[in-house]
This record gives structure tokens, C-alpha cells and sequence, in this order.
């Protein structure tokens, strides 16, 4: 039942994070700064599994896994939190890891995500994190198709020229 309430936490993070998009996309500024809370609140049932939850691994495993997982992490708040604010001057950026595809916090919390299912080797655990990707992606879909051509004019060229998610 716990992990089903996780889900449900997570899952409203992605739909804030949804909303932030579309207050960003009609400037509604103090909304923005509301709803960005949507993206902590995507994170914050790992920390719970972390409470809950062991991983039945050797420490060895364990270890190379939870380095991985702070790769995977450190890449995810970078490109989702970081680099616009750094890089960017508020037009569509188009460097660094968005120069690789389209969405690379998308990858990167895959990759997190799924590393942080491996880790605790636990089926429902594992159909959560499934679950998050899912929503993750569902968001992802709604800002490529219809928000963020809306909200940038040259969009559809940098779609010709950048994948939308497999950077190969």
C-alpha cells in the first residue's frame, strides 16, 4: 500500500510539472513559481524507498550501483534544473546535452530510475519506477507535440535536425 501512495506522489509531481509548462507557455508568472515545486515532488518518493526498502545485493554490487544511481542523478538535475538557468538566455537552447536529443533528462532519469529498481531487486518497487518513466515520458510527449513549438518558433527545425529521445 505504501509503494501505491509513492506512485500517487510521483505521479502528481509530473502533473505539476505539466502545469508548470503551461503556465510557462501562457507567462503566468507566479503560478510558475508555484508549480515548480512538481519537480522536487517527482523525487521525493526515492528518498522514501531508500527508508523502506534494503537492497538484498552484495556491498560490492550495492556500491557500483549507488554510483551509478549519482551519475545518473547528477546528469538528471543538471539538465532538467541546471543548465537552462546556466546556459540558456530563455530561447529554445540547443547545446549541450539538448544538442544530444531533444529530452536528455528523459534518459537520464530512465537510467536512474532503472538502475534504482536493479537496486532494490524488489518486483513492485520495480513496476513503480516503470510507472514514473511512463508518466515521465507521457510529459515529455505533451511538451515536444504540443507545448514547446508553441512556445518557441524554431522548434520544428531544431526537431529535423535533434532526436526526440535516442541520441544515435
Amino acid at each position: 500500500m505504501n509503494l501505491i501512495k509513492l506512485f500517487l506522489l510521483g505521479a502528481c509531481g509530473y502533473l505539476l510539472a505539466a502545469l508548470y509548462d503551461i503556465a510557462l507557455l501562457y507567462k503566468k508568472t507566479w503560478l510558475v513559481r508555484l508549480l515548480y515545486a512538481g519537480f522536487f515532488l517527482t523525487g521525493l518518493p526515492f528518498v522514501f524507498f531508500f527508508f523502506l526498502h534494503t537492497s538484498p545485493h552484495p556491498v560490492a554490487l550495492q556500491v557500483v550501483l549507488l554510483l551509478l544511481m549519482g551519475f545518473f542523478l547528477l546528469l538528471t538535475i543538471y539538465s532538467v534544473l541546471l543548465e537552462l538557468p546556466l546556459h540558456g538566455d530563455g530561447t529554445l537552447y540547443t547545446k549541450g546535452t539538448y544538442s544530444i536529443c531533444r529530452h536528455p533528462g528523459f534518459l537520464w532519469y530512465s537510467l536512474f530510475t532503472l538502475l534504482t529498481a536493479s537496486y532494490f531487486w524488489y518486483a513492485p518497487l520495480a513496476w513503480v519506477c516503470l510507472g514514473y518513466i511512463c508518466c515521465n515520458l507521457a510529459l515529455i510527449t505533451l511538451e515536444d507535440v504540443v507545448l514547446f513549438p508553441r512556445m518557441f518558433t524554431q522548434y520544428e527545425t531544431y526537431k529535423k535536425t535533434t532526436p526526440f529521445l535516442i541520441p544515435f
